[in-house]
């Protein structure tokens, strides 16, 4: 069955606006998620996007799956970033999990029926993912696991996690592997909801591990080879961070125009002034750049090709291009921009996690130079 992607787009739109518009406000207040939206979600196929119709995915390109977080950011990125985070998960279990696993957990995820979270920060381990302290011990066809999660997207909200932990704690990041647990296993704790800036929609918290027994069945991918498998769950997840900064940057933009067009100063409205011209000028050309870095991300990643440069490259410029546009928003309206009332406000706040989230600006630069260099180096 051929999806009709304009049709699709219209009923995303039409969802928003009856269910997370009326309460967007609300849920940044109370940092809550909206657990009775899952249902319209799934019956709308929402998490099914770019996955196999073998596991009641659509097949749909990535664009079109990952415009569905960008529209959805637009009314609420805390709600946009589950769909990026439970994907991240998806993904490495679609790509590395073995047909067991797959059968036993993609089709629940893929339809929306269980939700996923992806464990690797710690404390003491964020940017640098090869600290982690976490340890999985083997026993006799098990895995102990021990140790503390740190923001935990989907947290308290989550079915299935994929977690990272150390099983040889003298190799760095050549000992660590990823495993399956499923929430309710014993010795699981999940702790401290986090109150955050922004994204407050999304649920964040800590993850306690006792003594947590879990079979070796669920070993995502070979022992210590689990690095780069984490690695490559987060190049999917800064493509929808990518997508949540340009949801951002568009509504941050359409308040900014309207409230250029209708505010009076002077006796005229302000949009007439130079000053507002050019500000808003410098927003729709970064958004629009934003959005060719997007695109071109999204289309080598559905030629199957390795696209954590591009994904990289976006992200980096997107992150700069939300806090400037939502900088600028609130800049255009004033005092009335900086009041909690007005959803800029919000989207200043939710804004600024793309220059953080799943790999900060400066350590991708340093990602990105390193490579060109590495790409231009003399034989």
């Amino acid at each position: 069955m051929d999806i009709n992607k304009e049709m699709l787009f219209l009923d995303v739109r039409e969802f928003c606006e009856k269910y997370i518009k009326p309460i967007a406000k609300q849920l940044d207040e109370v940092s809550e998620f909206p657990k009775k939206i899952l249902k319209p979600m799934r019956e709308l196929k929402l998490f099914s996007m770019h996955y196999p119709k073998e596991y009641g995915g659509l097949e749909l390109d990535y664009e079109t799956s990952f415009g569905i977080i960008r529209e959805i950011s637009k009314y609420s990125a805390g709600i946009g970033l589950l769909y990026a985070v439970h994907w991240m998960a998806a993904d490495v279990l679609l790509k590395y999990g073995t047909e067991r696993q797959k059968g036993k957990y993609l089709k629940d995820l893929v339809e929306g029926n269980k939700i996923a979270a992806y464990a690797i920060s710690e404390p003491t381990a964020g940017s640098d993912a090869a600290g982690i302290r976490a340890t999985a011990l083997k026993d006799e066809g098990f895995y102990i696991l021990n140790g503390k999660k740190y923001f935990c997207t989907n947290g308290s909200l989550a079915d299935i996690y994929i977690i990272a932990c150390k099983t040889d704690e003298e190799k760095g990041a050549k000992g660590i592997s990823l495993f399956i647990l499923e929430k309710g296993t014993k010795g699981m704790e999940i702790t401290n909801v986090i109150d955050k800036m922004g994204c407050r929609s999304s649920i964040t918290t800590d993850l306690v591990l006792k003594e947590c027994r879990i079979p070796s069945e669920n070993m995502l991918g070979e022992e210590n080879k689990g690095f780069k498998i984490a690695m490559d769950g987060l190049v999917g997840g800064r493509l929808g961070m990518c997508a949540i900064g340009i949801g951002i940057s568009e509504a941050a933009l359409n308040k900014a125009i309207q409230h250029s067009n209708n505010r009076i100063a002077f006796g005229k409205p302000i949009s007439s002034l130079y000053s507002i011209q050019s500000k808003i000028s410098n927003m729709y050309i970064k958004l629009e750049a934003s959005k060719a870095l997007f695109k071109k991300t999204c289309e080598v990643r559905n030629s199957h090709k390795d696209y954590s440069m591009e994904a990289s490259v976006a992200k980096v410029f997107i992150g700069e291009t939300v806090n400037i546009i939502c900088y600028e928003a609130i800049q255009i309206m004033g005092g009335h921009g900086y009041v909690r009332n007005n959803e800029v406000e919000r989207f200043y706040r939710d804004g600024r996690l793309i220059d953080i989230g799943v790999g900060t600006s400066e350590v991708l630069n340093m990602v990105i130079g390193s490579t060109i260099l590495k790409m231009n180096s003399a034989d």
